[in-house]
């Protein structure tokens, strides 16, 4: 009896891939362990090995190399000798299953607001010629949903509305592919300018400079001069930022809030010092306006001053990059053969891998300690 060929799922959040051509020819026998054929992701192309033995017989009508296939789809057979293909039955035939059977596609966004807004995505149809179900397909059943009848509750406080904000964007940020690079910074240089800089900028702007006014025009200028990383995932597809607006996570009494300091590769440290003071100002006081907290390319969260020496933080959607920042602290050392204490800044970047590989993510964070650890950089 004719064994079916399935597509893989490609990763762990993976629902379809691209279909990249058969590795054998129709009617050659295939060995287990074989390679069968091959499969695209926005990442990688897999070669697919055979689960078992038998002669190749490609689905009539079944997909075409650069064709859209989803986790489950029947796309061949693996047929004893002397089977026949009209043994095997008609790709129409099996399409119908499939179709009873196999839910359409759906973005990890698309699911993410479907479970926000307590829809379910089986119920959610793409718009006419979609291949998947996107976030704006998710909007439009909501908004065609009829309105259920007002019943007088209790409303939720602000910190538990915030809380369960702040609880689904983690949930649909811990969906994405992370992957963490790390670097300690020699602090020494970036210290002392700081120490000469504050009574300067005391005495002109009225503003006490932080160590985070400069990790925030450090950040700017290293996504500025790494543009590959400065991008975020839609709908399927990496997407380019045009600004380098960085995010500071703050803690309030109640919730977690990120304020956006705008165009800081653009900035002066005086101009970033005075924007972030009068943020984080509006922030405790609850004054924050939802454009305060949009179109942030990365966010910068500090536990240092809380005695963190290193931790990993997780994305803030939909931004590819954040950075966590510990204790600046004096730590050993080693120069040569001699084991010195040197005053270091542990750094950790969680990246997106559906965007960012490895290697740009690695040359970022050597821009950014190339720039804190040569400071006047951040004046000029």
């Amino acid at each position: 009896m004719a064994i079916e060929i399935n597509v893989p799922r490609l990763g762990w959040s993976s629902e379809d891939g691209i279909f990249a051509g058969w590795l054998k020819q129709p009617g050659e026998r295939v060995v287990s362990g074989e390679p069968l054929f091959a499969l695209e992701s926005d990442k990688v192309t897999m070669e697919v090995e055979a689960l078992d033995s038998g002669i190749l017989r490609p689905l009539d009508g079944g997909p075409a190399a650069g064709a859209l296939v989803v986790v489950g789809q029947v796309i061949g057979y693996l047929a004893a000798e002397g089977e026949q293909v009209a043994e095997i039955g008609s790709a129409a035939a099996v399409a119908e299953l499939a179709a009873a059977v196999r839910p359409t596609p759906a973005s990890p966004r698309a699911r993410a607001r479907a479970k926000s807004l307590g829809i379910e995505i089986a119920e959610v149809s793409p718009a006419p010629g979609g291949r998947r179900i996107v976030e704006d397909d998710v909007l439009r059943a909501a908004a065609a949903l009829p309105k259920p009848a007002a019943v007088p509750v209790e409303a939720p406080s602000v910190a538990a509305r915030g809380r369960r904000v702040i609880a689904a964007r983690l949930e649909e940020s811990f969906r994405t592919p992370h992957f963490y690079v790390q670097a300690d910074v020699n602090a020494t240089a970036l210290a002392r300018l700081r120490e000469e800089l504050v009574p300067v900028l005391a005495e002109r702007d009225g503003v006490r400079l932080s160590f985070n006014d400069l990790l925030i025009k450090a950040a700017a200028l290293a996504l500025r001069a790494r543009p590959e990383v400065n991008r975020y995932w839609r709908d399927g597809e990496s997407v380019p930022w045009e600004t380098a607006n960085i995010g500071l996570a703050v803690q309030t009494e109640e919730n977690l809030l990120v304020p956006v300091i705008r165009d800081a590769d653009r900035l002066g440290v005086g101009a970033i010092a005075r924007t972030r003071q009068a943020l984080v100002e509006k922030s405790q006081a609850g004054r924050l306006q939802a454009g305060d907290s949009e179109g942030a390319s990365l966010t910068i969260s500090n536990l240092g001053a809380f005695g963190v020496d290193r931790f990993q933080a997780i994305l803030n959607p939909p931004q590819s990059l954040i950075l966590a920042v510990g204790r600046m602290a004096k730590r050993p050392v080693v120069e040569g053969d001699a084991v010195v204490a040197r005053l270091t800044l542990p750094l950790s970047v969680s990246v997106d891998h559906r965007v960012i590989d490895g290697v740009a993510a690695a040359r970022f964070l050597e821009a950014l300690v190339q720039t804190l650890e040569a400071p006047l950089r951040l004046l000029l």
